[in-house]
């Protein structure tokens, strides 16, 4: 019985915390800079980098211990929200770099007109999930 109560709880332990590790940092409270969200095996992070000549940046990295992520290609996996339905391509990805279980670029955007008060980029069908959502306020 007391094994029982020990395992149970051990259990509800785990539940809330790896529901806490998938949220991320912006679902949390303040957004950081950095946020990560795992899920089928791969964490993607994103980090909102300073925006340069009015364009948005993102350092993307996917990652893994078991999945090969070389068929997933940043052009077609990452898009920008514009927070009235719209979603942009990247204009341009640079410095992408890895093979196998890690793989990262750099990601750079044109702002919507208007520009938006918060920024949303969202990483679409890696490893199963359908979308993995980033935000923070626009700078």
């Amino acid at each position: 019985m007391r094994l029982a109560r020990v395992i149970s709880g051990l259990l509800v332990m785990l539940a809330f915390f790896s529901l806490e590790d998938q949220r991320p940092a912006a679902a949390q409270g303040v957004p950081a800079a950095k946020q990560s969200v795992p899920g089928g095996g791969v964490t993607v992070a994103v980090t909102y980098l300073k925006d340069r000549a009015d364009a948005p940046a993102f350092e993307v990295v996917l990652d893994t211990h078991s999945a090969n992520l070389d068929g997933y290609r940043f052009e077609e996996i990452v898009r920008l929200r514009d927070g009235k339905g719209g979603e942009a391509a990247p204009a341009a990805v640079e410095s992408a770099k890895g093979s196998g279980h890690h793989r990262e670029a750099t990601v750079r955007f044109a702002w919507p007109d208007p520009k938006p008060g918060s920024v949303e980029l969202v990483v679409k069908g890696v490893a199963g999930v359908p979308e993995r959502v980033f935000r923070w306020p626009a700078q």
